[in-house]
């Protein structure tokens, strides 16, 4: 029986189809029985997705389809990692984004033909590739070779020999490769969904006030002013929503996840100490508390996904109606709808967006309780992905550890509390008292699958920076024994670059270094980062700066013309010129 945690793959599991999970088996069958493989990932993130895979997965034909012509594969997104980092991989090279609903058809012997992300598709492609598995198989054989060749290039490194001192040209190239997507609003890569990409944004802002570019910081603080007086912030919860249909971002998905808003708080702490704007710190802050009230589960941590039971336009969770409030405040409820930016005129039993305002400070404290209550009675149409993730709550250790650095004393303190909070729960998490990490624990405390990579270098990361900040000696204690354990079960001292999953652990046939940014920071870059805190932690440790330099040549090759997919390696290019010049503080 296929055993799962994800919300996800629970109801796919219901709808008929024999899935089976990412294992040796589906593979094996495949083969003696001479069938095309797919392969579907997801999760429950994106309603429009979700609602889509539940609707076609249990039509009969699907059913009948996929149970007597295909070996059908399901996992979660967080499942198997490595699979799920192939299959972005797979669906960069053939539509040039990112999702993390993924498909694959695939041959048998595990060889990918085909990725795409929609599934509208999905009829018309099974029954072409059933005619050519038939009939001109040669074919798919050629395109999956070439398939297979692209992926070489995006997921494998090749170790490149030191010939030069790393200098400012290639940051300086690398950025203007892809200024023109972010600064041009009319850009044609700039297409939806529409992301804030907080982590990228944050690359951005440090490069901008370390070489003074003002037309760069400009953009910044235009866009996080936009997007905190805009419907993509909650002004009665807190927190940020995924992305939206349209740059303005007037049309928010209404789903959040854990590492956005901590990449958002991140950003904002950041912010706030470049342009001493109140707005960032109290966008920070109300980010944290919706974090604190709304993903905290118990005493295990952050969950991971809250989003929503129907679509965005069939919903009503997030929106308000003038009827709602003129019940709710009879005396005061054109101020209040005012305040949250709705429109007075519209008809009164319309549900509208809402969004943060200028005028957001006149609403009372008891007023936003009431507005959340009338919230509680549509709880129904909420759903959440209670999986507490080790690596996502390790992001959000890191970011009230970024704003402990530009807080006063009495809230750096509580910041830093949170932090050690989080950090404790991780370390409870470790399996038979070892320094082995679950890579999630649900909330029946069943613990699934073992961490991988990007779990460990988030978690050293955090330890490394809690330390930074306190001069914690358990904390520094436990940096350099999870450092030693990632480099005897990750580090590939052929190419110098560490793997996705241990060295010891089948996961996929090829140990893979990722190096690419995709919804979340590479684990290579998060380690890039980890060398170069060792390195001035420990005092100038020359081991962790070697590892750091070959880190840098080896993806050297591939980041001009990567754009944002690493945004990550260019902010460790730039805190490694920071520490050569001396001319700032290491930064996220």
């Amino acid at each position: 029986m296929y055993k799962t945690a994800s919300p996800y793959v629970k109801e796919l599991l219901k709808c008929g189809i024999n899935w089976y999970p990412f294992t040796a088996e589906p593979f094996r069958r495949a083969t003696e029985e001479d069938k095309m493989i797919f392969i579907h990932i997801g999760n429950i993130s994106n309603i429009e997705n979700r609602n889509a895979a539940y609707s076609l997965f249990s039509t009969p034909s699907t059913i009948e389809l996929l149970n007597n012509s295909f070996i059908p594969i399901i996992l979660d997104t967080e499942d198997v990692p490595e699979a799920h980092l192939i299959g972005m991989d797979l669906l960069l090279i053939n539509e040039k984004k990112i999702s993390n609903h993924i498909n694959i058809f695939a041959l048998p012997g595990a060889k990918p033909v085909i990725s795409f992300s929609s599934l509208n598709p999905f009829r018309h492609i099974a029954e072409k590739l059933l005619e050519s598995f038939a009939c001109k198989r040669e074919k798919l054989e050629a395109a999956s070779s070439y398939l297979t060749g692209q992926l070489k290039y995006s997921g494998v490194v090749t170790v490149k020999e030191p010939e030069k001192n790393i200098s400012p040209k290639l940051l300086h190239a690398y950025i203007r490769s892809w200024s023109t997507r972010f600064l041009d609003k009319t850009s044609k890569m700039l297409r939806a969904p529409y992301t804030l990409s907080p982590r990228n944004l944050h690359f951005i802002l440090e490069y901008a006030w370390k070489y003074k570019m003002q037309e760069y910081l400009n953009y910044i603080d235009e866009t996080l002013s936009h997007v905190y007086y805009s419907p993509m912030f909650d002004p009665i919860d807190g927190g940020i929503f995924s992305h939206a249909g349209d740059y303005s971002f007037k049309s928010p998905s209404y789903e959040k996840n854990i590492y956005e808003n901590a990449n958002a708080i991140i950003l904002l702490a950041s912010a706030y100490k470049y342009f001493k704007k109140r707005i960032y710190k109290e966008a920070a802050e109300r980010i944290m508390a919706f974090l604190e009230s709304g993903m905290m589960y118990r005493d295990k941590g952050f969950t991971t996904y809250v989003t929503l039971t129907k679509s965005t336009s069939e919903s009503t969770y997030y929106k308000y109606s003038l009827e709602e409030l003129h019940k709710a405040f009879p005396d005061r409820w054109k101020k209040i709808a005012n305040a949250l930016g709705m429109d007075i005129a519209e008809d009164a039993k319309k549900y509208q967006t809402i969004s943060n305002t200028k005028e957001y400070w006149l609403i009372t404290f008891e007023e936003l309780e009431t507005l959340k209550k009338i919230r509680k009675t549509r709880q129904k149409e909420v759903i959440y992905d209670k999986r507490v993730m080790t690596g996502y709550n390790c992001r959000t250790a890191i970011a009230y550890c970024a704003m402990a650095q530009v807080t006063q004393k009495g809230e750096k303190k509580e910041y830093l509390a949170m932090a050690s909070w989080i950090i404790g729960r991780v370390l409870n998490r470790r399996r038979n008292g070892s320094n082995k990490l679950y890579k999630y624990i649900t909330s029946t405390n069943v613990e699934y699958s073992s961490s991988d990579l990007y779990d460990y270098s988030l978690f050293l990361n955090c330890l490394l920076r809690y330390h930074s900040i306190t001069k914690d000696e358990l904390s520094w204690k436990l940096a350099k024994e999870y450092a030693g354990y990632i480099f005897f079960n990750h580090y590939q001292p052929a190419n110098g670059m560490f793997s996705k999953t241990a060295k010891n652990e089948y996961r996929s046939p090829v140990k893979r270094a990722p190096v690419i940014d995709y919804n979340t920071l590479s684990s290579n870059s998060i380690m890039a980062d980890n060398m170069l805190l060792l390195h001035k932690i420990a005092g100038d440790n020359k081991l962790c700066m070697d590892i750091f330099l070959q880190q840098i040549y080896n993806i050297e090759p591939q980041m001009i013309g990567s754009g944002p997919f690493m945004a990550g390696w260019g902010m460790q290019l730039l805190n490694y010129l920071s520490i050569k010049d001396g001319s700032a503080p290491e930064k996220e």
